[in-house]
């Protein structure tokens, strides 16, 4: 067997090769030169990631449309954190967007892809859909709840309301206010750049200050746009953590805002928020007039009572005052003398008559009238003994006679026992 032999050829030509980096150098000059200048794309959000870095990177999807193999047709899109930091709503899978930007590729791994200036949701407002995602959010932490709610105080003595010192909401607050409160106005931008941050920060320097025993937040009527710093989650954030009672007084009725759902109380207007402070003050005033006026009639009752009791304790004790009892005492001892004297006299006359009556017989008994009807009495001297018997006197006795009227003297010369 032979042994095998290469045949003799012409020398192999090798052409000159091109770097990756020329290659896809040429593919980004390529894309670029095809489409120069911005342009809207729309899709449906797939893969969307959010770093540490602050960009966004997502893939945007066609609906409708496959390659050859019947896979989906993905767009890679790149939007920077300089480009999304006033981005109103954040993305998420499904989401149907348009997007502007600049289509280009990413060298490092040789791809195409759009690097994204602005992204709005299709069929809905892009801050209506941020409000939408934020209030789901907030909602979904019991930001909302009525249980977390701090009560407003019935009798706050300063109310400090934080909006623009030169709209209209602050007139139409300090004009209602003034006559019923002490009101510090905490000067804010409320609408435009910073408008959030600057809102957040009066609030906070109010509690960290005591600036006031309730807040009132707000501003006047306007656009959606002209509104957006109540939606932010910076002030929601900071009314949420605010320990003075937050009122929010944003446009008109028909104004609802994320600062509205997150605050303690929810006015209509800003003239609406002085208007239920003044309203309660006033009802408080009512209250405690009428309350005066109850303590006040019935203390008026009380003391009247009391005083006509305490007059007949005056009049009891006048009564037991000494000098009175000493008089009533004085009085009843003359009467008792005056009855002691009556009946004294009473008796006197009793014993008069009597006496006379004794007297009387006495007197028809008395030997004076028994002289008086020609008796005698006759004593013997000296004894003045009654004689009255002739053996009482012997011969020589000197007798007396006792007559009516006058007496004699005689001597015994003969006496004669018998009758």
């Amino acid at each position: 067997m032979e042994p095998f032999a290469i045949p003799a050829t012409e020398p192999i030509r090798v052409p000159s090769a091109l770097s990756v980096a020329q290659v896809v150098t040429q593919i980004r000059a390529l894309i670029e030169s095809r489409f120069p200048a911005p342009l809207w794309v729309e899709g449906e959000l797939s893969n969307c990631s959010f770093p540490a870095s602050g960009h966004i990177y997502f893939s945007l999807v066609d609906e409708r449309g496959t390659d050859r193999f019947g896979q989906r047709l993905l767009l890679p899109c790149a939007f920077y954190r300089g480009s999304n930091q006033h981005l109103k709503f954040r993305p998420a899978d499904g989401m149907k967007v348009l997007c502007l930007g600049q289509l280009t590729t990413y060298e490092r791994q040789g791809q195409y892809q759009l690097r994204v200036l602005r992204v709005e949701p299709k069929g809905i407002g892009a801050l209506q859909l941020a409000f939408e995602q934020l209030k789901k959010r907030l909602a979904a932490e019991g930001l909302f709840d009525e249980a977390r709610k701090r009560p407003i105080p019935k009798t706050p003595e300063c109310i400090g309301v934080i909006t623009s010192p030169s709209g209209s909401a602050v007139h139409d607050i300090v004009s209602k206010l003034r006559n019923f409160f002490h009101v510090i106005v905490i000067p804010t931008k409320v609408q435009g750049d910073g408008a959030s941050q600057e809102i957040a920060h009066a609030l906070d320097t109010a509690n960290r200050r005591h600036l006031a025993d309730v807040l009132i937040v707000g501003r006047g009527g306007g656009s959606v746009e002209d509104l957006w710093a109540f939606n932010e989650e910076g002030v929601a954030r900071a009314i949420v953590r605010s320990r003075i009672p937050v009122i929010s007084a944003v446009g008109h009725q028909d104004d609802w805002t994320i600062a509205d759902y997150v605050s303690d109380l929810r006015a209509s207007t800003p003239t609406d928020a002085a208007k239920r402070l003044v309203e309660e003050k006033e009802r408080l005033f009512l209250s405690v007039q009428s309350q005066y006026q109850h303590l006040l009639d019935a203390t008026r009752g009380y003391l009247s009572e009391q005083t006509f009791q305490l007059d007949g304790f005056c009049s009891r004790l006048r009564l037991l005052h000494p000098a009175i009892q000493l008089g009533r005492l004085q009085d009843k001892v003359q009467q008792l003398q005056d009855e002691l004297a009556g009946s004294m006299r009473h008796t006197l006359d009793v014993f008069q008559h009597s006496l006379e009556g004794l007297a009387g017989r006495m007197q028809a008994l008395s030997p004076l009238a028994v002289l008086g009807r020609g008796y005698s009495i006759t004593l013997r001297l000296p004894d003045r003994h009654v004689v009255t018997a002739a053996k009482d006197v012997k011969e020589g006795d000197t007798l007396e006679t006792l007559l009516a009227q006058g007496r004699l003297l005689s001597t015994v010369q003969k006496r004669s026992e018998t009758g």
